[in-house]
């Protein structure tokens, strides 16, 4: 869950500050309000020794959403030496004291400030200042398109910067995504959408939006990378890390899948200990969570049972149930099955 800091200065903004922390803790937001020790009441946090400063570079180094409730001067002053990238910065946002005014001052795509200040705008009434272009343009910009789908792109600052310029100046940018990929964009405003890849036109930019890796070279064209797939690993006792990359390389060739794609990877939670499940895990980037035998029961009777593994682990498949409860989908692939290994892939029902 995204950690959100408010901090301010004055009994006004105190006051402002307090009715905020619950507007967001009663949205199911994580939040901690900082305060001078002065205003502070009860158990609420000060800043140490009065250092606003220092107060105010701990929770944009600490949180993932700093608002302050203050001055937008106080706050660019205060931040300007510790700022350093727009990819690995806090969302910062500035409200005024009467809450007319929330202002996504930093991190505005990628950092969620956009989003948040909508958010806390929506909460409390007041007008929300968005000034990235794509924003004012009403069109979708390349990296909070990514951003929906979890998803990775190469060369992201010098093609988010080149793309977002060109949707924001409503010149074309096709844009091909496979169907199934939709349910998680909330809107492609600005791009031409292409039902085939066939039909792109050359010389204009292209963004493809897939998981898979089997397109042909395009000069203009770059590739989103959604990270929305759930990879289901059963396997026999002490199966060899070798084995483990054999049967990967085999299953996501099979489905022409990019590796980079898998977020996640489970299992039961008897194969816990299994090192060449953690072996894949840890060599693709991708989470890795084991669940009990009662968990995955329920999942488990939508696919073929084997009396074996039943009888072995409490249920009659891992791969498959593994995959459709983390992810809260039926599986999308056929049980791979070879090398003492069994795989299933599933896409997230929400990211």
């Amino acid at each position: 869950m995204k950690r959100f800091g408010i901090i301010a200065l004055t009994s006004s903004g105190a006051h402002t500050a307090r009715q905020l922390l619950t507007q967001l803790q009663s949205n199911q937001r994580q939040v901690s309000l900082y305060l001078p020790q002065r205003l502070a009441r009860g158990t609420e946090n000060y800043y140490f020794k009065g250092d606003f400063t220092a107060a105010i570079r701990h929770l944009f180094k600490e949180y993932d959403c700093v608002v302050c409730i203050m001055a937008t001067g106080i706050v660019v002053r205060s931040l300007a030496g510790i700022i350093v990238d727009k990819t690995v910065d806090p969302a910062v946002i500035v409200m005024d004291e009467q809450a007319n005014h929330v202002i996504s001052l930093l991190s505005g795509h990628v950092g969620g400030a956009n989003e948040w200040a909508g958010l806390i705008a929506k909460l409390t009434g007041a007008d929300p200042v968005i000034t990235t272009a794509t924003d004012t343009e009403h069109v979708q910009a390349i990296d909070v398109l990514a951003k929906q789908l979890n998803g990775w792109y190469p060369n992201f600052k010098e093609n988010t910067k080149a793309l977002n310029r060109l949707l924001a100046e409503n010149k074309p940018v096709e844009l091909y995504i496979e169907p199934y990929l939709k349910r998680y964009v909330n809107s492609l405003s600005g791009f031409t959408v292409l039902n085939e890849i066939t039909t792109h036109q050359e010389g204009v930019p292209l963004v493809i939006v897939s998981d898979r890796g089997n397109f042909t070279k395009i000069p203009e064209a770059i590739q989103i990378i959604p990270r929305v797939n759930v990879l289901g690993i059963g396997c026999r006792k002490d199966i060899t890390n070798e084995m483990m990359q054999q049967a990967f390389e085999e299953f996501t060739r099979q489905h022409d899948l990019l590796w980079s794609s898998i977020s996640q990877v489970v299992s039961i939670d008897i194969k816990r200990t299994e090192g060449a499940i953690q072996y894949i895990a840890q060599t693709i980037g991708a989470d890795l969570e084991f669940f009990t035998a009662r968990q995955l029961f329920p999942a488990s009777k939508h696919y073929p049972s084997s009396l074996f593994v039943l009888k072995t682990v409490g249920v009659g498949n891992v791969a498959c149930a593994a995959a459709d409860f983390a992810s809260g989908e039926r599986v999308v692939t056929e049980r791979y099955a070879n090398h003492e290994i069994t795989m299933a892939l599933s896409r997230r029902h929400e990211i």
